[in-house]
C-alpha cells in the first residue's frame, strides 16, 4: 500500500510492528531524489484514533516549534502519523560493551533525561517511548527515542509523574554495578523512588546531575575493552574467512602433490639458475 501526505509519496519498505490496533512501518518518499525515510504509524482502530488525536490535542508540555510528529494525515480509513527515521542501536544491547566507566554511564543518564526534557512527545506517547525497545545510544553516548509504539497500551491518563518514574528505573538499570559499593547516583536515585518522591523529569535532572562523578577520560585498558566489545564480532568474521582460505590453500597443495608430485608454484622460489648446460655455478 502506497500511502499519500502532501506532496510525499511513501513506499513501505519494512513493517516493524503489526499490533491489534494500529501498524509501524519504515517508508520511503519516492518523490524524494535521496529516497528518504520515514516511520509511519498507521492506526486502523476509529477508537483508537479518537483517543490519539485527544491526546496529540491536549498536550500540556511546552516545545517552542517543534511538533510531536512530522505529518498527521489520513489514507482511506487509517490515521497516519509520520516521524523520523532514525536506525536502531538499542540501549540494553549496546550499553554493556560501550559504557565502561561510571562517568560514562552517568553521563548516559544525564543524556537521557534531557531527551525526555526536550521530547515534543505528548507524555502518554513519552511513556511508551521510553519502553527498551524505543531507547537508543550513540556512539558518543547520546540518547534518542524511536517511535515503535503498541497503541493498544496507550494511557490518556499518564503524566510527568509515570514518565519519571518510568525513566527513573532505566536509570537505575544503567547505574546498578553487580558489586557491594554503588555508585551515589544510583543510591539517591534508588532511595528516592522506593519513597516515591520522583513527580518531574526536572527533579531528576537535578539528582543527576549533582550526584553525577566529575568526568575523566577512560584508561588505555577500559578503552581497549570496549574496542574489543564493539569489534569481537568483526574480528571473528576475518579469522574464520582466513582460516578457510589457509584450509582451502592446504587442499590445492595436497592435490597437486597427489598429482604432480610437487606444488608448481613453489618453483618459483628454487634457485634454477644453479645448472646452465654442462656447467654447476655452485662449484659441486
Amino acid at each position: 500500500m502506497v500511502y499519500h501526505a502532501e506532496e510525499m509519496i511513501l513506499s513501505p519498505v519494512r513493517e516493524i510492528f503489526h499490533g491489534p490496533v494500529n501498524d509501524v512501518i519504515v517508508c520511503q518518499d519516492l518523490r524524494s531524489s535521496t529516497r528518504a525515510c520515514y516511520i509511519l504509524i498507521a492506526v486502523r482502530d476509529r477508537e483508537t484514533a479518537k483517543r490519539l488525536l485527544l491526546v496529540l490535542q491536549n498536550s500540556q508540555r511546552e516545545t517552542g516549534d517543534r511538533q510531536p510528529c512530522i505529518r498527521m494525515f489520513t489514507e482511506n480509513e487509517l490515521l497516519c502519523l509520520l516521524f523520523e527515521y532514525r536506525p536502531e542501536r538499542r540501549l540494553d544491547r549496546f550499553a554493556a560493551g560501550q559504557l565502561l566507566t561510571p562517568q560514562s554511564r552517568e553521563r548516559v543518564c544525564v543524556n537521557l533525561v534531557m531527551e525526555c526534557l526536550s521530547s515534543p512527545l505528548p507524555f502518554p506517547l513519552l511513556y511508551l517511548a521510553l519502553e527498551r525497545e524505543n531507547v537508543h545510544l550513540l556512539q558518543d553516548d547520546g540518547v534518542y527515542f524511536t517511535c515503535c509504539f503498541d497503541l493498544s497500551r496507550l494511557d490518556e491518563s499518564v503524566g510527568e509523574a509515570q514518565c519519571t518514574d518510568r525513566c527513573v528505573q532505566l536509570l537505575l538499570s544503567l547505574l546498578r554495578k553487580q558489586s557491594r559499593r554503588q555508585l551515589k547516583s544510583f543510591e539517591l536515585l534508588r532511595k528516592k523512588s522506593e519513597r516515591g518522591a520522583y513527580t518531574s523529569l526536572p527533579e531528576l535532572y537535578r539528582d543527576i546531575r549533582i550526584s553525577a562523578l566529575p568526568e575523566r577520560k577512560a584508561s588505555v585498558r577500559e578503552r581497549a575493552e570496549g574496542f574489543w566489545e564493539r569489534n569481537k564480532d568483526l574480528f571473528f568474521r576475518i579469522l574464520l574467512r582466513l582460516s578457510v582460505a589457509v584450509g582451502l590453500i592446504a587442499l590445492i597443495i595436497l592435490i597437486s602433490q597427489l598429482i604432480f608430485g610437487g606444488f608448481p608454484l613453489l618453483r618459483l622460489f628454487q634457485n634454477t639458475f644453479e645448472v646452465i648446460g654442462t656447467e654447476n655455478l655452485t662449484g659441486t
